[in-house]
């Protein structure tokens, strides 16, 4: 997503990963090129991109040349123009299905349903995370992962104060709490270099508050966003931001900051996502690691326990104007196979968790990092049974996306009331309903 929900990491300059490439060498031996353009990748990432899918791809077969491009922040804006013009690359890849909706709803990328066909894709992927490309009947793209918030938390630290895990609001102020009173910063949090951190708890609070059910109503147009349950939801979001549960620096720490802050026990918790495995500097790759993670419990009475919540972080899709379409739908099978899962995953975990059935999580044991193969198998099963709350950036439509990261600050800062924000949110909703810009809703069960 642009600069990714997930990943503030440094981009690299374009073209960087391209130009390693024999390009000219393997165009004179007639390959067929296939263009890429990237969002944005840390260090391990350019190595995972360059190893794992580029120089393995084109090392696979002699039809094709995969040329991959890393944009860094500003590849959403690139890609708009380009796709306007006819000339951007073979594969598209945009932030999850509320980027898609716009550029599949212009006719700039290519339905998709006669390489599904082909590669059996719609057999082999989970279908609630394939559901979410569908528009009109068709399928204009592939998830490229799957993703959830989770309960990120310092286990040394939980042991040492003799704090228990909490499974529902009381218990998760009784620890906020006492973290305050000895200290500690109850939830590591900070958005100085990525103001969709903002969306990150907002997606806590309205699915861990109102509940998942009222989530997925007022997402189809069946309960208004100033419903009690999401008034509650915003109310308890401010309660805690002036409480002071995120910490004094919200605006002016950036999320590796505020997550080391976890990672030294300076915080208890944070609410963050899968992504975060990707960060080495975190440290949770080693066997002595301090941390651990749980799936985010209730925070209201609309349900009892914990709750993932359905995310794509990206999908692929492929240009309507590309000249290479077989070539792109052969990379996209490649990254089906057994070899890269497990390269991509062990390289640059969870970035490129597919969430396909014949490539169960079950096979990342044994690469070396429990914490993240135990959360992408409860991911795996609880997405499989239709268990699951809603991301903003998967099923919110772009402007009233926006608005809820941009309003909520405004909230926080008493600068309008929950009311305010709510109404102003059901207004943009609504004409964007009308518009046809809500990303489809998945199937409850698989």
């Amino acid at each position: 997503m642009t600069m990714t929900r997930r990943q503030l990491v440094a981009s690299i300059p374009a073209a960087a990963l391209a130009a390693g490439l024999p390009r000219g060498a393997l165009a004179e031996e007639g390959r067929k090129v296939v263009t890429f353009w990237f969002g944005q990748a840390n260090s391990d990432g350019q190595a995972a991109l360059r190893n794992d899918l580029v120089e393995a791809f084109n090392a696979s077969q002699d039809k094709y040349l995969l040329q991959l491009e890393v944009k860094g922040a500003a590849v959403n804006n690139l890609l708009k123009v380009a796709l306007v013009a006819g000339n951007g690359p073979d594969i598209v890849q945009t932030a999850g299905p509320a980027y898609l909706t716009a550029i599949a709803n212009a006719g700039q990328v290519l339905p998709l349903d006669d390489f599904a066909e082909k590669y059996k894709w719609k057999d082999r992927f989970l279908a609630p995370l394939l559901n979410t490309s569908v528009y009109g009947g068709k399928l204009y793209a592939l998830p490229r992962d799957y993703e959830s918030m989770h309960l990120f938390y310092n286990k040394e630290l939980f042991k040492q104060h003799g704090w228990k895990l909490p499974t529902n609001r009381q218990e998760m102020e009784e620890v906020a709490d006492a973290a305050l009173a000895k200290g500690i910063i109850p939830f590591g949090a900070g958005n100085a270099d990525w103001k969709g951190v903002n969306e990150w708890l907002m997606t806590v609070f309205f699915n861990n508050v109102a509940g998942p059910d009222n989530v997925r109503k007022a997402l189809a147009g069946e309960l208004p966003w100033t419903a009690p349950p999401f008034v509650e939801a915003v109310e308890l979001s401010k309660a805690w931001y002036n409480k002071g549960y995120f910490g004094k620096n919200y605006f002016s720490l950036t999320i590796e900051q505020s997550f080391l802050q976890v990672v030294n026990a300076k915080a208890a918790m944070a609410f963050s996502g899968t992504w975060s495995f990707g960060t080495k500097s975190y440290g949770m790759s080693k066997p002595d690691t301090v941390m651990d993670v749980m799936p985010t419990p209730t925070l209201g009475s609309a349900f009892t326990g914990s709750l993932v919540h359905l995310a794509c972080g990206a999908t692929l899709s492929i240009a309507k104007t590309s000249q290479n379409a077989e070539g792109a739908a052969a990379v996209f099978e490649f990254m089906l196979t057994r070899k890269f899962y497990e390269t991509m995953n062990r390289d640059w975990p969870g970035k490129w968790a597919l969430p396909v059935k014949d490539l169960p999580p079950d096979m990342l044991k044994g690469i070396g990092y429990p914490l993240f193969e135990k959360t992408i198998a409860n991911l795996h099963e609880a997405f499989s049974r239709g268990q699951y709350g809603f991301t903003t950036w998967t099923f919110w439509p772009g402007a009233t996306n926006s608005y809820l990261i941009e309003g909520i600050e405004q909230v926080w800062l008493n600068k309008i009331t929950p009311d305010a924000y709510l109404t102003r949110m059901q207004t943009l909703f609504s004409q964007e309903a009308k518009e046809g810009k809500v990303p489809p809703l998945p199937p409850r069960t698989a």
